[in-house]
Protein backbone atom coordinates (compact mmCIF):
# COMPACT_ATOMS: atom_id res chain seq x y z
CA UNK A 1 0.00 0.00 0.00
CA UNK A 2 2.78 2.42 0.82
CA UNK A 3 4.50 1.64 -2.49
CA UNK A 4 1.24 2.39 -4.34
CA UNK A 5 0.81 5.73 -2.53
CA UNK A 6 4.40 6.65 -3.28
CA UNK A 7 3.86 5.78 -6.95
CA UNK A 8 0.71 7.92 -7.20
CA UNK A 9 2.49 10.87 -5.60
CA UNK A 10 5.36 10.62 -8.11
CA UNK A 11 2.91 10.32 -10.99
CA UNK A 12 1.09 13.47 -9.89
CA UNK A 13 4.40 15.29 -9.61
CA UNK A 14 5.36 14.22 -13.15
CA UNK A 15 2.00 15.40 -14.50
CA UNK A 16 2.57 18.77 -12.85
CA UNK A 17 6.06 19.12 -14.39
CA UNK A 18 4.92 18.13 -17.91
CA UNK A 19 1.85 20.35 -18.11
CA UNK A 20 3.31 23.63 -16.82
CA UNK A 21 6.62 25.16 -15.92
CA UNK A 22 5.17 28.35 -14.46
CA UNK A 23 5.18 28.97 -10.74
CA UNK A 24 1.74 29.41 -9.25
CA UNK A 25 -0.14 27.55 -12.01
CA UNK A 26 -1.27 24.83 -9.61
CA UNK A 27 -3.51 24.95 -6.53
CA UNK A 28 -4.47 22.13 -4.17
CA UNK A 29 -8.10 20.93 -4.25
CA UNK A 30 -10.05 19.69 -1.24
CA UNK A 31 -9.57 16.07 -2.29
CA UNK A 32 -5.82 16.54 -2.26
CA UNK A 33 -5.41 16.43 -6.05
CA UNK A 34 -3.64 19.38 -7.70
CA UNK A 35 -5.74 21.74 -9.89
CA UNK A 36 -4.28 23.93 -12.64
CA UNK A 37 -4.92 27.68 -12.24
CA UNK A 38 -5.12 29.75 -15.44
CA UNK A 39 -2.86 32.84 -15.12
CA UNK A 40 -3.08 36.13 -17.02
CA UNK A 41 -0.10 35.14 -19.17
CA UNK A 42 -1.81 31.89 -20.08
CA UNK A 43 -4.88 33.80 -21.21
CA UNK A 44 -2.72 36.15 -23.31
CA UNK A 45 -1.00 33.21 -24.96
CA UNK A 46 -4.37 31.75 -25.85
CA UNK A 47 -5.15 34.91 -27.89
CA UNK A 48 -1.65 35.43 -29.27
CA UNK A 49 -2.68 34.35 -32.76
CA UNK A 50 -5.16 37.23 -32.85
CA UNK A 51 -2.44 39.76 -31.98
CA UNK A 52 0.00 38.29 -34.51
CA UNK A 53 -2.60 38.27 -37.27
CA UNK A 54 -3.64 41.86 -36.55
CA UNK A 55 -0.04 43.10 -36.65
CA UNK A 56 0.55 41.28 -39.94
CA UNK A 57 -2.53 42.86 -41.50
CA UNK A 58 -1.46 46.34 -40.33
CA UNK A 59 2.00 45.88 -41.87
CA UNK A 60 0.52 44.71 -45.17
CA UNK A 61 -1.89 47.66 -45.22
CA UNK A 62 0.94 50.17 -44.63
CA UNK A 63 3.03 48.62 -47.41
CA UNK A 64 0.08 48.70 -49.81
CA UNK A 65 -0.65 52.36 -48.97
CA UNK A 66 2.97 53.34 -49.53
CA UNK A 67 3.08 51.56 -52.88
CA UNK A 68 -0.20 53.15 -53.97
CA UNK A 69 1.03 56.65 -53.10
CA UNK A 70 4.27 56.06 -55.01
CA UNK A 71 2.36 54.81 -58.04
CA UNK A 72 0.07 57.84 -58.11
CA UNK A 73 2.90 60.36 -57.58
CA UNK A 74 0.97 62.10 -54.83
CA UNK A 75 2.21 63.83 -51.70
CA UNK A 76 1.01 66.06 -48.97
CA UNK A 77 0.08 69.56 -50.08
CA UNK A 78 2.84 72.10 -49.50
CA UNK A 79 2.19 75.77 -48.85
CA UNK A 80 2.59 77.69 -52.13
CA UNK A 81 3.41 74.38 -53.77
CA UNK A 82 2.44 71.92 -56.45
CA UNK A 83 -0.59 69.63 -55.94
CA UNK A 84 -0.05 67.25 -58.85
CA UNK A 85 2.84 65.33 -57.31
CA UNK A 86 5.33 66.49 -59.96
CA UNK A 87 7.41 68.64 -57.60
CA UNK A 88 8.81 67.36 -54.30
CA UNK A 89 8.49 69.03 -50.92
CA UNK A 90 11.46 71.37 -50.63
CA UNK A 91 13.29 72.07 -47.40
CA UNK A 92 12.88 75.39 -45.63
CA UNK A 93 15.33 77.95 -44.32
CA UNK A 94 15.33 81.28 -42.48
CA UNK A 95 16.15 84.18 -44.80
CA UNK A 96 16.76 87.80 -43.79
CA UNK A 97 15.49 90.29 -46.36
CA UNK A 98 18.12 92.82 -47.44
CA UNK A 99 18.12 95.26 -50.39
CA UNK A 100 20.09 94.45 -53.53
CA UNK A 101 20.12 97.37 -55.94
CA UNK A 102 21.46 95.27 -58.79
CA UNK A 103 17.90 94.18 -59.58
CA UNK A 104 16.34 97.66 -59.58
CA UNK A 105 19.03 100.36 -59.79
CA UNK A 106 18.06 103.82 -58.61
CA UNK A 107 19.50 105.20 -61.85
CA UNK A 108 16.85 103.77 -64.17
CA UNK A 109 19.11 103.85 -67.22
CA UNK A 110 21.26 101.18 -65.54
CA UNK A 111 18.40 98.72 -65.60
CA UNK A 112 19.40 97.66 -69.10
CA UNK A 113 23.07 97.26 -68.16
CA UNK A 114 24.87 93.95 -68.48
CA UNK A 115 25.27 93.73 -64.69
CA UNK A 116 21.56 94.07 -63.96
CA UNK A 117 20.60 91.64 -66.70
CA UNK A 118 23.12 89.11 -65.38
CA UNK A 119 21.73 89.47 -61.85
CA UNK A 120 18.24 88.59 -63.09
CA UNK A 121 19.43 85.72 -65.28
CA UNK A 122 21.36 84.24 -62.35
CA UNK A 123 18.17 83.73 -60.31
CA UNK A 124 16.10 82.01 -63.00
CA UNK A 125 16.81 78.46 -64.18
CA UNK A 126 17.34 77.56 -67.82
CA UNK A 127 14.05 77.53 -69.66
CA UNK A 128 12.48 79.96 -67.14
CA UNK A 129 10.63 77.15 -65.39
CA UNK A 130 9.16 75.52 -68.51
CA UNK A 131 9.24 71.81 -67.71
CA UNK A 132 8.48 68.72 -69.75
CA UNK A 133 6.25 66.22 -67.92
CA UNK A 134 7.12 62.93 -69.59
CA UNK A 135 4.43 60.71 -68.06
CA UNK A 136 1.45 62.98 -67.37
CA UNK A 137 -0.88 60.03 -66.67
CA UNK A 138 1.01 59.45 -63.43
CA UNK A 139 0.01 62.82 -61.97
CA UNK A 140 -3.20 64.34 -60.64
CA UNK A 141 -4.79 67.78 -61.08
CA UNK A 142 -2.64 68.81 -64.03
CA UNK A 143 -3.80 71.96 -65.88
CA UNK A 144 -4.09 72.05 -69.67
CA UNK A 145 -0.57 71.88 -71.11
CA UNK A 146 0.97 74.77 -73.02
CA UNK A 147 0.27 74.22 -76.73
CA UNK A 148 3.49 75.80 -78.01
CA UNK A 149 5.29 72.44 -77.83
CA UNK A 150 3.73 69.77 -80.08
CA UNK A 151 4.25 66.15 -79.01
CA UNK A 152 5.26 67.24 -75.50
CA UNK A 153 3.40 67.90 -72.27
CA UNK A 154 4.83 71.21 -71.12
CA UNK A 155 3.98 73.50 -68.22
CA UNK A 156 5.57 76.56 -66.68
CA UNK A 157 6.03 77.09 -62.94
CA UNK A 158 4.67 79.88 -60.78
CA UNK A 159 7.89 81.06 -59.14
CA UNK A 160 9.55 81.76 -62.49
CA UNK A 161 6.35 83.28 -63.89
CA UNK A 162 6.27 85.66 -60.93
CA UNK A 163 9.91 86.68 -61.48
CA UNK A 164 9.24 87.22 -65.18
CA UNK A 165 6.22 89.40 -64.38
CA UNK A 166 8.12 91.45 -61.83
CA UNK A 167 10.93 92.05 -64.32
CA UNK A 168 8.38 93.11 -66.93
CA UNK A 169 6.75 95.61 -64.54
CA UNK A 170 10.12 97.12 -63.52
CA UNK A 171 11.16 97.39 -67.17
CA UNK A 172 7.90 99.16 -68.08
CA UNK A 173 8.23 101.53 -65.12
CA UNK A 174 11.80 102.46 -66.02
CA UNK A 175 10.81 102.99 -69.66
CA UNK A 176 8.04 105.35 -68.63
CA UNK A 177 10.31 107.20 -66.19
CA UNK A 178 12.91 107.86 -68.88
CA UNK A 179 10.21 109.09 -71.24
CA UNK A 180 8.92 111.51 -68.58
CA UNK A 181 12.32 112.73 -67.39
CA UNK A 182 13.88 112.94 -70.85
CA UNK A 183 11.18 113.29 -73.52
CA UNK A 184 13.75 113.41 -76.31
CA UNK A 185 15.55 110.27 -75.20
CA UNK A 186 15.29 107.32 -77.54
CA UNK A 187 13.70 104.37 -75.74
CA UNK A 188 11.92 101.33 -77.03
CA UNK A 189 8.17 101.50 -76.52
CA UNK A 190 6.57 99.30 -73.90
CA UNK A 191 5.93 95.91 -75.43
CA UNK A 192 2.46 94.42 -75.05
CA UNK A 193 1.03 96.95 -72.57
CA UNK A 194 -1.81 94.54 -71.80
CA UNK A 195 0.86 92.26 -70.34
CA UNK A 196 1.62 94.80 -67.61
CA UNK A 197 -1.90 94.66 -66.22
CA UNK A 198 -1.79 90.88 -66.37
CA UNK A 199 1.40 90.93 -64.29
CA UNK A 200 -0.03 93.33 -61.71
CA UNK A 201 -2.99 91.01 -61.14
CA UNK A 202 -0.88 87.85 -61.22
CA UNK A 203 1.60 89.17 -58.66
CA UNK A 204 -1.24 90.36 -56.41
CA UNK A 205 -2.71 86.87 -56.23
CA UNK A 206 0.72 85.27 -55.78
CA UNK A 207 1.44 87.55 -52.80
CA UNK A 208 -1.91 86.75 -51.21
CA UNK A 209 -1.42 83.03 -51.84
CA UNK A 210 1.90 82.98 -49.99
CA UNK A 211 0.38 84.95 -47.10
CA UNK A 212 3.76 85.77 -45.56
CA UNK A 213 3.09 87.21 -42.09
CA UNK A 214 6.70 87.64 -40.98
CA UNK A 215 6.97 90.55 -38.54
CA UNK A 216 8.76 93.64 -39.87
CA UNK A 217 10.12 96.57 -37.88
CA UNK A 218 10.90 100.26 -38.31
CA UNK A 219 12.36 101.55 -41.55
CA UNK A 220 16.12 102.12 -41.67
CA UNK A 221 16.69 103.10 -45.31
CA UNK A 222 13.90 105.56 -46.19
CA UNK A 223 15.20 109.11 -46.83
CA UNK A 224 13.83 111.82 -44.54
CA UNK A 225 10.87 113.89 -45.64
CA UNK A 226 11.28 117.32 -47.22
CA UNK A 227 10.98 118.73 -43.73
CA UNK A 228 13.83 116.52 -42.54
CA UNK A 229 11.57 114.29 -40.47
CA UNK A 230 11.54 110.54 -40.14
CA UNK A 231 9.02 109.12 -42.58
CA UNK A 232 8.12 106.31 -40.19
CA UNK A 233 6.71 103.05 -41.45
CA UNK A 234 8.67 99.93 -42.31
CA UNK A 235 10.98 99.12 -45.19
CA UNK A 236 10.90 95.40 -44.35
CA UNK A 237 14.66 95.00 -44.28
CA UNK A 238 16.39 92.82 -41.68
CA UNK A 239 13.17 90.92 -40.99
CA UNK A 240 13.48 87.13 -40.96
CA UNK A 241 11.23 84.97 -43.11
CA UNK A 242 10.60 81.25 -43.46
CA UNK A 243 11.43 80.47 -47.09
CA UNK A 244 11.79 77.47 -49.34
CA UNK A 245 15.35 76.56 -50.15
CA UNK A 246 15.54 78.35 -53.50
CA UNK A 247 18.72 76.53 -54.55
CA UNK A 248 16.75 73.27 -54.40
CA UNK A 249 13.91 74.77 -56.43
CA UNK A 250 16.35 76.16 -59.01
CA UNK A 251 18.23 72.88 -59.44
CA UNK A 252 15.04 70.81 -59.63
CA UNK A 253 13.62 72.97 -62.43
CA UNK A 254 16.86 73.04 -64.40
CA UNK A 255 17.03 69.24 -64.42
CA UNK A 256 13.53 69.06 -65.92
CA UNK A 257 13.67 72.04 -68.25
CA UNK A 258 12.03 71.90 -71.66
CA UNK A 259 14.84 73.92 -73.21
CA UNK A 260 18.17 75.38 -72.20
CA UNK A 261 17.60 79.03 -73.07
CA UNK A 262 18.42 81.65 -70.46
CA UNK A 263 15.85 84.44 -70.58
CA UNK A 264 13.73 86.64 -68.34
CA UNK A 265 12.10 89.34 -70.49
CA UNK A 266 9.48 89.03 -73.21
CA UNK A 267 12.00 89.65 -75.97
Amino acid sequence: MKDEQRYNALRNLDDHSDSSTEVGDWDAQEDGKPRRRKTLWARVKAWRWVVDTSLLLIILALLAERRWKHHNKSHEFELAGDISGFAPTFSQEIKTFKPDLRFAPENVSEFWSAGTRRAWLDIVPEGLGYVNVKHPQQYNNLPHPIHDYPNHTVYTTSVTHQLHCLYTVIEAYNTMKIMVDSPLAHVNPIKMPWHINHCFEYIRQAIMCAGDVALEGAATTFPPSDEGEDRGGSDGWDAKHVCKNYDQVYNYLEKRTMNHWKWISSE
